[in-house]
C-alpha cells in the first residue's frame, strides 16, 4: 500500500523541514500545496523531495485541502500540518495500519500552549489518515467527511503551532464569515473563542462562549471543553454566578472529566477568595474537587491538558494545603507534583522551606 502525506502550507520555513523529516521512510509520496508563501517555504519543500503545486488562496481551509488531496497517487492520506511532527511510535502504526481494511485513522495530537505564563500541553484525536477519496469540508477547521468507522491510534503527533499566535487575527475573520452564514453553529463560537483567547480578549471569548454554550448538544464531542473554557473565562472576568450555575447543571454530565474539577477547584479558589465572608461555606468543594482529579487521573476520553488528573492538581490541593497551615498536606501534594518535573511545585517547596 502507498501512503501520501497531503499538505497546505504557506510560509512554514520555521518548522516545515522538521515535519517533513519526521516521516521520512513512512510517506511514500510527499504532497505540498502551497497557498502563496513569500519566504524559503517552497524551496524546503522542494529539497525534501516534495512534489509541488500551487493554489491560489480563497479563504477556504477545505478547498485547499481538497485541491491537495487531488494532487495525490497513494492508497491511503496522511494530513499533517507543517507545525506538527510524527512521533516514532506512531510512524511505525501508520504503515501497520495502511494494511488493514478501509478506516479512518484518528491520530492523537499533542499541543502545546501558554496558560497565563505557563507552558501546557494538552491532547485530543483528530481524524487524519484515511484512504483516497474522502474529502474535506469547512472554510476553517475543515473535517473529514466519510461514513468509515473510526479508529484511534496510539502514537502522537507533536504539534507547537498554538504557541505562534500571529495567525488568530485572520482566524477571527475566517470563523465571523462562517457564523454569519451559520451562526447557530456552536463548534465555530467555540473556535472562535479559542482565538480570542490566543489574542487576550477575554470578554470577546467569554461572550463567544456563552454562545455556543446557548447552542451546543452535550454529545457535541467539543462540548466538555466549552464548558471548561468558559468556566476559565468566568474567573478571569470574576463572572462567579454565571461559573456557579454552569458547575450546577453541568457536574453530573461530567463527573469522569478531570479537567472539569480541576478548573472547579480553581473556581471556587477564586470564587471564595472573592467575598471570604460569604462564600465561605464553599470552602470544602477546592479540596474535593481537586481530590477528585486526582482520584479520575489522565484521560484520553476527552481533550485534556496533562496534569489535571496529576501534577496540576497535586499543586494547586498543595496551594490550598499550605494556605490553610496544613503542612503535612502540602508537602505531600507539591513533592508528588514536583517528583513530576513540574517546576512551580519544586519552587515553591523551596520558598516555603519544606522537603522535596
Amino acid at each position: 500500500m502507498k501512503l501520501s502525506l497531503a499538505m497546505i502550507v504557506k510560509n512554514e520555513a520555521r518548522c516545515l523541514a522538521r515535519c517533513l523529516a519526521s516521516v521520512r521512510g513512512v510517506a511514500d509520496e510527499l504532497i505540498l500545496t502551497d497557498t502563496g508563501s513569500t519566504d524559503d517555504t517552497v524551496q524546503i519543500a522542494r529539497e525534501a523531495g516534495a512534489k509541488i503545486s500551487h493554489f491560489a488562496w480563497i479563504g477556504d481551509f477545505a478547498a485547499a485541502r481538497n485541491f491537495a488531496l487531488a494532487q495525490a497517487t497513494g492508497d491511503w492520506i496522511l494530513v499533517l500540518d507543517a507545525d506538527e511532527t510524527v512521533s516514532e511510535p506512531l510512524a511505525r502504526e501508520l504503515r501497520e495500519f495502511i494494511t488493514g481494511p478501509p478506516q479512518i485513522g484518528r491520530l492523537k495530537i499533542v499541543s502545546d500552549f501558554r496558560h497565563h505564563g505557563q507552558t501546557q500541553r494538552s491532547s485530543t484525536f483528530v481524524s487524519r489518515l484515511f484512504p483516497r477519496g474522502a474529502t474535506f469540508a469547512g472554510r476553517i477547521h475543515e473535517q473529514i467527511v466519510s461514513d468509515l468507522p473510526r479508529v484511534n491510534l496510539c502514537g502522537e503527533v507533536l504539534h507547537d503551532g498554538y504557541l505562534e499566535t500571529q495567525k488568530s487575527d485572520r482566524n477571527v475573520k475566517l470563523l465571523s464569515a462562517e457564523i454569519a452564514r451559520d451562526p447557530a453553529n456552536a463548534y465555530l463560537h467555540f473556535q472562535l473563542a479559542l482565538e480570542f483567547t490566543s489574542l487576550g480578549r477575554p470578554a470577546d471569548a467569554f461572550a463567544a462562549l456563552q454562545t455556543a454554550l446557548a447552542h451546543m448538544q452535550t454529545s457535541d464531542p467539543f462540548a466538555p471543553n466549552v464548558i471548561v473554557d468558559f468556566l476559565y473565562a468566568a474567573m478571569e472576568l470574576k463572572e462567579y454566578a454565571a461559573g456557579l450555575d454552569v458547575i450546577r447543571a453541568t457536574e453530573t454530565w461530567l463527573a469522569d472529566f478531570p479537567d472539569f474539577h480541576h478548573v472547579c477547584g480553581l473556581f471556587y479558589m477564586r470564587y471564595i477568595g472573592s467575598d471570604p465572608a460569604k462564600n465561605i461555606g464553599d470552602l470544602p468543594k477546592i479540596e474535593n474537587s481537586f481530590r477528585r482529579s486526582l482520584a479520575l487521573g489522565e484521560t484520553d476520553k476527552y481533550k485534556s491538558v496533562h496534569g489535571s488528573g496529576s501534577f496540576l492538581a497535586s499543586y494547586n490541593l498543595g496551594v490550598f494545603y499550605h494556605a490553610f497551615g496544613d503542612d503535612a498536606g502540602a508537602q505531600r501534594c507539591l513533592a508528588a507534583a514536583a517528583r513530576q518535573n513540574y517546576a512551580p511545585a519544586t519552587a515553591l517547596l523551596q520558598k516555603i522551606g519544606l522537603p522535596a
